[in-house]
């Protein structure tokens, strides 16, 4: 039951030391690299209708503006897009919490030149914060097991809205209302964990952690449409959209350099994340081999540093996502096929999005695509009503708008699509799981979801 929490909710937000011959003896390598895996991979277009078989043209229909995807496979990439607003692979958009990756690596490379251990505690770099605990280490920021209070998303449409100057100057580390010991060592995703990093990384370096991302990885890697923030003046930036409105004019570079900062302030194209994705797994420009493996190996089950893990057919996966007012993006990198996706769209939610993903990985390991179909009303309209989710007291409700059905589950703000799967069961397309008719039972509906299985009680009405 955790794993459904964690995806609905986790979701969101997202030293220059070396001598003038390393550094050019670096650039030498960084090139040679750089050209060999742009000769390596040709590039294709994935067909508009085996697109609307990953999606399903039906829940195209009136969900969200646009989505582009970008698969690599055997050393093909493959693009596609669909929608309004014609996102395409050179579109740029924010990749919002996929950031911590590259702060994670300039936190890794900072380990490789010795001038910090992962046991290092936030105090010996930082003063004293309010409420953030001295004695934790770079390590449990790392992988989110500190235990510390969110600030960086916290207010985040009040602060992305904000006309006030003032507020995008607002010193957040101030703002941490409270340090939860029982989290401590334990995964609790938060944005606040790689605002201390990226402070780290300034008073290591004495560098701007913008500045660092620009001299270390997207100059070094050939970035060209890879920028270390949002701003309105970037060239074919793709217009973010936030609860049905167009929400250009609300862009403000100061939010995403000051409010998410390196937990989520990066700007990019499908192309450019494929390339910086092959070159992390695929080269040694970043980091070496076995501080890469440290990278993927460490923290728990379900994060390394700065990578999410999953886990496919018996086979790994790593990558990050991440959602921001305007933007969301989705990726997987298989160490051992080569093999990767990527997905973004110009809203805070992809559409339909577990769907979406799980079609990807069948292309990518040569499985058959989920076929699936509009609901047959009549046939499930009796079982339209709130359920409980007992394991995780969520309340959950099936909706019917005009022909459509929807799950809302109001206490995580989330309203997914349902398809019908076969004649006794519906999908949910945002999350993966499944509601089935329990023969007999008009009061129950069984869910299933990533192998967790258990009996929704149907809710009485309220009067």
């Amino acid at each position: 039951m955790k794993n459904l929490i964690q995806i609905t909710t986790v979701l969101f937000l997202f030293i220059q030391t070396i001598g003038y011959s390393q550094t050019k003896n670096t650039e030498t390598i960084s090139k040679k690299q750089t050209t060999n895996l742009k000769n390596q991979n040709t590039k294709t277009k994935i067909d508009t209708k085996i697109l609307k078989e990953f999606i399903g043209e039906y829940l195209l229909e009136d969900d969200y503006k646009g989505i582009a995807i970008l698969v690599k496979k055997g050393n093909q990439i493959h693009t596609a897009s669909m929608g309004g607003f014609n996102l395409e692979e050179n579109s740029v958009f924010n990749i919002a919490s996929a950031t911590k990756t590259f702060t994670a690596i300039l936190i890794l490379q900072e380990l490789e030149k010795g001038n910090l251990q992962l046991t290092d505690s936030i105090g010996k770099f930082l003063t004293p914060i309010k409420n953030v605990p001295q004695w934790l280490t770079i390590e449990n920021l790392l992988t989110h097991e500190s235990g510390l209070d969110e600030v960086a998303g916290k207010n985040i449409e009040d602060i992305f809205y904000a006309k006030n100057d003032s507020i995008y100057n607002a010193q957040l580390l101030q703002q941490v209302e409270r340090y939860d010991k029982e989290m401590f060592g334990k995964f609790d995703y938060c944005n606040t964990n790689y605002f201390l990093l990226g402070k780290i990384l300034e008073k290591i370096t004495d560098r701007s952690y913008f500045d660092l991302l620009d001299e270390r990885i997207i100059n070094p890697l050939g970035l060209k449409n890879t920028h270390p923030y949002v701003s309105k003046s970037i060239p074919n930036l793709a217009t973010p959209y936030h609860k049905g409105e167009d929400v250009t004019s609300y862009l403000d570079y100061r939010f995403f350099r000051n409010t998410v900062n390196a937990a989520g302030s990066m700007a990019s194209t499908l192309p450019d994340m494929e390339k910086f994705y092959t070159s992390l797994f695929e080269t040694e420009i970043l980091l070496k081999k076995e501080t890469l493996k440290m990278m993927m190996d460490s923290g728990n089950e379900t994060y390394g540093f700065g990578l999410f893990k999953l886990t496919y057919e018996g086979q790994n996966y790593y990558g990050h996502g991440g959602n921001n007012i305007g933007y969301s993006f989705r990726n997987g990198y298989n160490p051992k096929t080569k093999n990767l996706y990527l997905m973004f769209t110009n809203s805070q939610r992809i559409s339909s999005e577990q769907l979406l993903k799980n079609n990807l990985l069948a292309f990518l390991h040569d499985k058959k695509i989920e076929s699936l179909n509009p609901v047959d009303i009549a046939s499930f309209k009796k079982y339209i009503g709130t359920y409980l989710l007992k394991e995780a007291n969520l309340v959950l409700k099936l909706v019917q708008e005009e022909n459509k059905l929807y799950l809302v589950v109001d206490a995580q703000g989330i309203k997914s699509k349902i398809m019908q799967k076969d004649e006794s069961t519906l999908y949910d397309t945002t999350v993966g799981a499944t509601l089935s008719i329990i023969k007999g039972d008009d009061t129950h509906l069984r869910f299933n979801q990533n192998g967790f299985e258990t009996t929704l009680a149907r809710l009485p009405k309220k009067d």
